[in-house]
């Protein structure tokens, strides 16, 4: 790669991981996978193992855990072959810097408002009072409604600090004027509004054990409901059972497949990827690899945790549901609208 390419006004937070978290099947490595919420998940492993059958000899494919703008500078400096990222606006920065080409849409996953079924704030009131008198509500004027509503009640709510995908996009839904990430030394906003550097599994269980709304993703919820992590008696971090904890419940979510809620994944390599590349990132988009990602997850969670591209987004609902038998269902009977 030309040394001129090694500069990019992207901006990483902490360090990049460079080399594998994981690698799947055996045999000379095929290629290196950059991807954070998706790896999480398992669903790299699960279309890596499916690849690999397909191929006439032993090969291993690595994954490299990166949030989404770290993903995109581990190509840039070589450390990876194919990033699956969530952010257009920097898909779009690091196309015109000359260095990465986006090869399109592989799957669908979204942001969803999560927090304490009991909701101390009333969140799911301030909801349907905007959905009964605006003649166009959208998600974000809900966002919006929502997000004063926690400041005005300082209820708690968590975020991350972390650059990435999901701290930007939580940003861009507050409220003009309410910006809680500015405050931090002010006692009054430390009270209410806390940060961390928490994964995303992490963060959302730490939500859970301290009855705080926050901004998450639909992989990741279903993910931790798969493994047991939400349910009001799940283990805090030595394996003990904590006291009860307060079930949560999903607020918002998108409507449509433009909403401002979605967190689709791109696929971006070099502008001279390799055939393996190339084959690859053919296979993410054929039928067999959106029939595997528009199943996945759904025998332990309930739901799938992903949505195939031509679906646009995941129609199976989330909101005013919970935990029933192990399983997120909308028959939890949150009340939520």
């Amino acid at each position: 790669m030309s040394t001129s390419f090694l500069h990019s006004a992207i901006v990483s937070h902490g360090d990049i991981v460079t080399e594998p978290t994981e690698i799947y099947g055996s045999g000379p490595l095929l290629l290196r996978i950059g991807n954070g919420g998706a790896g999480a998940t398992g669903l790299i492993h699960a279309l890596s193992n499916d690849y690999l059958s397909t191929l006439a000899t032993a090969r291993s494919i690595a994954w490299l855990c990166n949030h989404s703008r770290n993903t995109q500078l581990a190509l840039l400096h070589g450390h990876i072959d194919l990033g699956l990222t969530y952010e257009r606006d920097q898909e779009a920065l690091a196309a015109a810097e000359g260095w990465s080409v986006t090869a399109g849409c592989v799957m669908h996953d979204h942001f969803c408002l999560a927090g304490p079924a009991g909701d101390p704030a009333g969140v799911a009131h301030v909801i349907a009072h905007v959905a009964s008198t605006a003649t166009s509500a959208s998600t974000l004027t809900s966002m919006q409604a929502a997000l004063s509503r926690i400041a005005e009640r300082k209820a708690p709510f968590h975020s991350r600090v972390d650059q990435s995908a999901t701290m930007w996009k939580e940003r861009s839904l507050w409220p003009p004027g309410i910006h809680p990430w500015e405050h931090q030394a002010s006692a009054s906003t430390s009270s209410w509004y806390r940060t961390s550097l928490l994964s995303p599994a992490e963060a959302l269980r730490q939500a859970h054990a301290q009855g705080a709304y926050l901004l998450t993703d639909r992989s990741t919820l279903l993910r931790q409901v798969a493994l047991g992590q939400l349910s009001a008696s799940s283990p805090d971090s030595d394996g003990e059972k904590q006291e009860k904890k307060q079930e949560m419940t999903v607020f918002l979510e998108p409507e449509g497949e433009n909403d401002v809620l979605m967190n689709s994944c791109y696929a971006v390599h070099s502008p001279h990827p390799s055939p393996e590349v190339v084959a690859f990132t053919e296979y993410l988009r054929s039928g067999r690899a959106q029939r595997l990602i528009a199943g996945y997850g759904e025998d332990a969670a309930g739901l799938p945790l992903f949505a195939r591209v031509a679906d646009g987004f995941a129609k199976t609902r989330l909101r005013g549901g919970g935990i029933v038998g192990g399983k997120w269902s909308c028959e939890y009977g949150a009340g939520v609208v």
